[in-house]
């Protein structure tokens, strides 16, 4: 399973778009969600500018007065979709991984800037959670921070506590940051806002999937991508032929 997921702060400017493409060729994507895309929009041209297949489909949340929004992309051969809910803050996807049968739901957030407008995100997967009975996914942009998430003290104790409640209560296992603490840069201040969630079976049917940062390009928010993580096997043996000796 191979998630890639990026708060791209609109979609506008072709460079994001072909950041979004390199990603999707280069890491063998099998679902794409992008975050904060400012669009309401989403034509074939588009979509197929950045994922150039006719394989891909994708369904999208709208964004409101040019903030917000959030569209999911995967590819069907490698993940089968059987249904499809949203709200405002977040898109999700319900199906298989084909090449494990497994079932589970992929979900894209992108958090409100509000406590409140986050405890109804909050409450709405919970609910939707009890109601499909399959392990979760959850990536994206919660707008929110845990101890150790920011570089400065600061930190919002009512919101801090009522995600650390949600994760707690859905029984979500997050994802460390593998060899880096913030995902979000702007101006001086750092934080980790940027997050991948799931359930306990998500964690044993894949246990080799790590969260991994890659460049942030044009937006503030780092790309980041739940999937495989590239192992290093140490020393590869090199063999010396004799006659590259010969040449100059």
């Amino acid at each position: 399973m191979q998630i890639f997921f990026w708060n791209s702060c609109g979609l506008g400017m072709s460079a994001k778009r072909v950041a979004v493409k390199k990603m999707i060729l280069h890491h063998n994507i099998d679902i794409c969600i992008l975050l904060e895309t400012k669009r309401r929009i989403y034509t074939p041209s588009i979509v197929y500018a950045m994922w150039n297949d006719p394989n891909v489909k994708w369904h999208s949340v709208d964004s409101v007065n040019n903030a917000g929004g959030i569209l999911v992309i995967w590819y069907e051969e490698n993940f089968k979709v059987d249904n499809i809910e949203c709200s405002g803050q977040w898109n999700a996807i319900f199906g298989s991984h084909v090449k494990t049968n497994f079932a589970c739901a992929i979900i894209g957030v992108y958090a409100g800037c509000l406590v409140a407008e986050r405890r109804v995100l909050w409450g709405e997967i919970s609910i939707l959670q009890v109601a499909i009975a399959i392990p979760l996914f959850i990536v994206g942009d919660f707008y929110e921070n845990l101890h150790g998430d920011r570089s400065s003290a600061y930190l919002n104790a009512v919101g801090s506590k009522d995600f650390h409640s949600f994760i707690s209560h859905c029984n979500l296992v997050e994802y460390p940051l593998n060899g880096h603490r913030y995902t979000r840069f702007r101006g001086q201040s750092m934080s980790h806002i940027d997050k991948a969630l799931a359930a306990l079976e998500c964690h044993l049917q894949f246990p080799d999937l790590a969260l991994l940062r890659y460049p942030r390009g044009l937006s503030d928010h780092y790309q980041k991508l739940l999937g495989l993580h590239n192992k290093i096997w140490g020393w590869k043996s090199f063999r010396f032929l004799n006659c590259w000796a010969d040449q100059p």
